[in-house]
């Protein structure tokens, strides 16, 4: 008589944090944690532990600043680490941007629309060559948009267009044409836009040529070659950024929602379109959305100033009455870029954004940009310091030629190459300041996974219900 062994029914363990018996267990090979405080990514494979991780909760221990890269083969689960990631911040209270341009085929929308549509009740912010219906504008003149930061994203738009960089004939002709513009479209009551400075330069004033030393038709010249570039641009019915960026601002959206979701999905991948709408979307929102402002919604201003040392006169902001809010704390937002490589692989739009990762601490701002590859974008000096910006990086599968290269253009340490190549869907390597984290399995829930799975067209859902 054979005595069987009676079965159980066996229970998942919750995720959990280390003990310190757990600790001594895998000290040899367990990196630190990163604490408790934060969203839930998964587990830590090595040591078993849950792996949580928040930028603003860890920034100033070991983690210096916000902005992150996530790179592996398609497939592999950047989308879905990065979706999840960002709808478990916004439980914490955190403010989220995409700008998305991957589509899925099967819905005719961005990847994004869903996750933003549940969690906000809202659509999209759509863009489409040509407008239309329901699709959205940005007009780059937009008195949201301060002075200096006007000038310079009109010049990255005709720059852009034209193909290289302008000099300083041309360059000075444009800010003289952007001021008319402004000054000829107040005169009519209405907001200029970028065909007001296509007319500007084209009818130069003569008393600026005066002060630039220059003859009517000397400033005409420097400024002739950039009009007929916004032309070519905002052209009626045919420029590539008309219904997009050549008129009036129209964005149906509150820009203090949980979650914006910008649909690029219609312009074109790759084209001059793409990237100079990215950076007219970019450098809005920093003109608009990052305005600062305290986690309770109230402005700076709307704070009293507490005196912390009487003899400097040091203070800092307190209380807010209107709110009941007792202290000031900045507003945490995070910006996810999909398909990054249209904007850190073209060197213009990579200095335009450089004031975004490189004051993203002053912001309260955490940069999100997911790749495919490093081979995907230049090596260009802009490229470079955008990618040393990035403090935490993430990287799933690869293939070995991807893996080594990867390896060498991030500085990580040569074993990884190999351990990058044998990683298992779903798990990747992290590197958060100077820790490296060998492997960390990204667990999502089976709401996440309708919301977040972006492989639906690749897969037989029939046979796996």
């Amino acid at each position: 008589m054979t005595l069987l062994t009676p079965s159980y029914e066996t229970v998942r363990r919750p995720l959990h944090t280390e003990t310190t018996t757990s600790q001594a267990l895998y000290l040899p090979i367990a990196p630190p944690t990163l604490g408790t405080a934060g969203a839930i990514v998964g587990r830590e494979l090595y040591s078993g532990k849950a792996f949580v991780y928040c930028p603003f909760s860890a920034f100033g221990d070991g983690l210096p600043g916000g902005n992150m890269i996530v790179l592996g083969d398609t497939g592999r689960g950047k989308s879905a680490l990065t979706k999840t990631y960002a709808a478990r911040q916004i439980r914490l209270g955190r403010k989220v941007v995409v700008l998305d341009t991957k589509e899925q085929k099967e819905r005719e929308e961005g990847e994004w629309a869903a996750l933003g549509r549940s969690l906000t009740g809202s659509a999209p912010v759509r863009f489409a060559p040509g407008g239309g219906a329901g699709s959205s504008c940005i007009n780059p003149m937009d008195p949201a948009i301060a002075g200096k930061r006007q000038v310079e994203l009109v010049r990255t738009i005709v720059e852009l267009g034209l193909g290289r960089p302008l000099d300083e004939f041309a360059g000075s002709a444009l800010r003289l044409a952007i001021h008319r513009a402004h000054e000829r479209a107040a005169l009519d009551g209405r907001t200029p836009v970028l065909a007001d400075v296509a007319a500007a330069l084209r009818s130069p004033d003569l008393a600026d040529a005066e002060v630039k030393k220059r003859t009517w038709e000397e400033l005409l010249g420097d400024g002739l070659e950039a009009s007929y570039v916004l032309d070519r641009l905002c052209g009626t019915g045919t420029g590539d950024l008309v219904g997009m960026l050549d008129g009036p601002t129209s964005l149906s959206i509150d820009l203090d929602a949980d979650m914006v979701v910008f649909d690029l999905t219609k312009v074109p991948s790759g084209g001059v379109a793409m990237t100079i709408l990215v950076a007219v979307i970019s450098v809005f929102l920093e003109e608009v959305w990052l305005r600062a402002a305290c986690e309770c919604g109230a402005e700076p201003g709307r704070h009293e100033r507490r005196i912390v040392d009487a003899n400097s006169g040091a203070w800092e902001l307190g209380s807010c009455a209107a709110t009941g809010c007792a202290r000031y704390t900045q507003r945490k937002r995070i910006l996810v870029c999909e398909e990054a490589w249209h904007i850190l692989g073209t060197p213009q739009l990579a200095a335009l954004l450089e004031k975004f990762l490189k004051f993203a601490r002053g912001y309260g701002l955490s940069c999100i940009f997911i790749v495919h590859h490093l081979s995907d974008i230049d090596d260009s000096p802009e490229t470079q310091a955008a990618l040393k910006m990035a403090d935490t990086v993430v990287v799933y599968s690869m293939k070995k030629a991807e893996a080594e290269d990867t390896v060498k253009r991030l500085g990580l340490p040569a074993w990884t190459a190999e351990h990058i190549m044998r990683l298992r869907r779903g798990v990747a390597l992290w590197k958060v300041g100077e820790v490296i984290y060998p492997g960390v399995q990204h667990l999502l829930t089976e709401a996440e996974q309708h919301l977040c799975f972006s492989s639906g067209s690749m897969t037989d859902l029939a046979t796996t219900a």
